[in-house]
This record gives structure tokens, sequence and C-alpha cells, in this order.
């Protein structure tokens, strides 16, 4: 039987400051890149939406988006039964077009640029697509803005940032 490894803990790593503060401090955590880590990288997201003061709308994209691109390391990178790691960063920055969220995505796997795939197709009926396929588009839909390099040390780092929807007073 094998053992599933434990995927590692956030506890007392980029711990929220309170909820209504925003910090420059980016959250970032590597971890092996098997499924198991998955919830562990998706409670770093929530711990700093909820640090920055996100929205809930923009925190449902960027959890989206986080987890299909770490799914796609996971599945992908590297040989099957020989996962390495897989980094993810997230910090947010303000610019002319208002707040972003940008959540880096590092692996040691083979080199791969997501952002070269070709949209799929998507006509016909629902039932004769083919499984599979969509996740690149979807995480190209709900992005704002997406970049890929290939570093000598870092391997492939894939940045995907998300806009933050203007605050609303009702």
């Amino acid at each position: 039987m094998r053992s599933r490894a434990k995927a590692p803990s956030v506890a007392g790593m980029n711990a929220p400051v309170s909820s209504d503060t925003r910090s420059d401090r980016p959250a970032r955590l590597s971890c092996p890149a098997v499924r198991a880590s998955l919830p562990t990288l998706l409670d770093l997201l929530d711990e700093f939406c909820e640090r920055e003061g996100v929205d809930a709308a923009s925190r449902h994209d960027l959890r989206l988006i986080v987890e299909e691109a770490c799914v796609n390391v996971i599945d992908y990178a590297y040989p099957p039964g020989s996962p390495g790691s897989l980094t993810l960063q997230i910090e947010s920055s303000c610019g002319t077009r208002g707040r972003l969220i940008e959540v880096t995505i590092e692996d040691n796997g083979k080199p791969f640029n997501p952002l070269t795939l070709p949209v799929p197709d998507q006509s016909g009926p629902l039932d004769d697509l083919p499984v599979g396929g969509l996740g690149v588009h979807l995480v190209r839909q709900l992005s704002n803005t997406e970049r890929y390099r290939h570093d000598p040390e870092r391997g492939n780092v894939l940045t995907l940032g998300k806009y933050l929807r203007p605050a609303t007073n009702d």
C-alpha cells in the first residue's frame, strides 16, 4: 500500500496580520507537486485573500486559476511516480488599472509554456467535446495578465494576474 504524502502546513507561514490590514509581503510556499498538496496551496491563497481584503468574486476566480495551474504541474510536469517541487507565490500591487493580485507557479519539470496552446474548439454539441484540455483556456479567461518564462534556475515560471473588482457602495 502506498503512503500518501502529507501536505505541508501553512501554519505560522504568511499568517495574516489582521483581516483589514494590507501588506506588500508576498505569500510563498514550496511543496511536493502531488495532489495532497493542493488543499494547502489553496489555504495559502485563502489566507492571502483574507489578509488583503479580496472580494468574493475575485477570490473565486483566483482559486480556480491556482487550482487549474497547479493541477497541470502536478499531473504533467514530472515523470509519473517522481514528483518534483511546486512553488506558489502570491502578491498584490497597485497600478493604473487598479489592484492586481498575481500568482506565480514555479516548477522544475520539463519546460512547457501553457500559453502557447491553441484555444480549444468548443463548437458542436457539449456531449461530443473531448474531456479535458479546457483548464488552460479557463485560466486565460479568468486572468487579466499571463506571462511565462523558463528560467535556468527556477524552471517553468508562470505568472497569472487578476485585477480586483472595484468596491461597490451599496
